[in-house]
């Protein structure tokens, strides 16, 4: 490769500059971390390490002279790995003065951003080379595109000035909140908002589906667009289990009545109703690819509300990765960039291992969220069901059952946590709302 193209990679000279000026005056500091964020931005190993300890000399209120630098070097035992205090005399006198340190932090900047363009055009050349579809491809590289940096504002960047007033109107009026439709659960987190990814979890038969179909069918009532993705239930399981939630109907029983029974009717009649609601069940989107290459394509007819995913421990990525674990953390995170980057909140299902099992009172937390904990980390909210009355059926076969759900709210970063009940009816496998007089924690 030769000098004219090697220059567009990195810049030595103006790397020294930045971290000479920074040397003699410690007052350029805040303007050079205004261009360059982080030590990540330098090509030099040896220039990285001298910014970083520039910089915390900087934050802690100490001189950034030569002195304190070397002493702060030694102390984190880095001085010979940046050749000494030879070479920081070598990058002194290689900088007359630190007026020009913003010209040089520029140039650094310059250097990065190409090295990061040239970095992603290898990734895009990859995700070539992986066993995806056209589509699935075009997505994986459409994201890529999405998280590079520009060279001048920020991609995100948004103003008090400009923004304030406007977010602080859509919190009055609860703008772009889709309600849940269960008042105790909307008490607590006023809706799902644009870009968050929610997650509902809890152990086998704790009824994480009946609570997203409620959710998801609630939303499709209040003229919301909504994509279920299903997969462990077949659309007709689960349109058989709408049309019960619909009609308030056993769809078991149903389906031993004659069609010139009273029942028959009612479930006519609450199918012809569903029928109205833009929901679109999709059995086939088991991966994050998918998903998102679906998703973009119904956003160019019309964009969708609200995903849900059921569930998200058995999707699979189609990218590298080196065990479950990483592969559930690589899903939990596409998840919640295609919530970010499409402007639409996701609802994903997730099981949780069996340690609340062995606890006494079964109650789930935050860390028995199954295979990863990332899924914690990416999620916005996090609903995890418990049903006493189901361990003690299990310990006493025949126990009557009363139904009552708790849904804990263990995170919810815009506001507070809690413990919510709602009341489980096995018959129409659907959740209801308690009666206000009935307490809830």
């Amino acid at each position: 490769m030769n000098e004219k193209v090697l220059d567009k990679f990195w810049s030595l000279s103006a790397e020294a500059g930045v971290i000479g000026s920074m040397i003699l005056d410690k007052d350029v500091a805040p303007k050079v971390l205004a261009i360059i964020e982080n030590e990540d931005y330098f090509y030099k190993p040896e220039h990285r390490i001298l910014f970083e300890s520039l910089v915390t000399l900087y934050t802690a209120g100490k001189p950034t002279d030569p002195v304190m630098l070397r002493d702060e070097l030694t102390q984190r035992d880095k001085l010979d790995e940046v050749g000494g205090v030879d070479y920081i005399a070598r990058i002194l006198d290689s900088v007359p003065s630190s007026a020009n340190s913003e010209y040089y932090a520029g140039i650094v900047k310059e250097r990065w951003h190409y090295r990061q363009l040239v970095g992603a055009v290898e990734n895009m050349q990859q995700v070539l080379d992986e066993p995806l579809n056209a589509d699935e491809q075009a997505e994986r590289i459409r994201q890529l595109a999405a998280n590079l940096p520009t060279n001048g504002e920020p991609k995100g960047c948004f103003t008090l000035k400009e923004n304030a007033e406007k977010v602080a109107s859509a919190i009055a009026e609860k703008e772009n909140a889709i309600p849940t439709g269960y008042r105790n659960i909307d008490r607590i987190i006023t809706g799902i908002r644009t870009g968050e990814l929610i997650i509902i979890a809890g152990r086998p038969s704790m009824g994480k589906s009946a609570l997203a179909l409620g959710i998801a069918l609630n939303a499709a009532k209040d003229g919301k667009i909504v994509l279920y993705v299903s997969l462990e239930m077949g659309h007709r399981a689960l349109i058989e289990r709408a049309v019960g939630m619909a009609g308030d109907l056993n769809i078991s029983l149903l389906k031993r009545f004659p069609q010139t029974d009273k029942i028959y009717e009612r479930a006519n009649e609450a199918a012809h109703g569903l029928s109205k609601y833009n929901l679109t069940i999709h059995e086939g989107l088991n991966t994050p690819e998918k998903l998102a290459s679906f998703v973009l394509k119904q956003n160019k007819i019309k964009k969708v509300d609200i995903v849900f995913v059921d569930y998200l421990q058995l999707m699979t990525t189609k990218g590298r990765v080196e065990n479950r674990v990483a592969e559930i953390s690589a899903i939990s995170r596409q998840l919640k960039t295609l919530a970010m980057t499409e402007g639409i909140p996701v609802v994903a299902l997730s099981q949780l291992n069996r340690e609340c099992e062995s606890r006494t009172g079964h109650r789930p937390r935050l860390s028995d969220l199954r295979d990863s904990g990332s899924i914690e980390q990416d999620a916005d909210i996090v609903l995890l069901l418990h049903r006493e009355d189901y361990y003690r059926n299990a310990d006493n076969p025949g126990t009557e059952a009363d139904g009552i759900t708790e849904v804990i709210i263990s995170k919810n970063r815009r506001g507070p946590t809690g413990i919510v009940k709602l009341v489980f009816l096995p018959e129409t496998v659907r959740f209801g709302d308690l009666s206000e007089g009935q307490d809830n924690e």
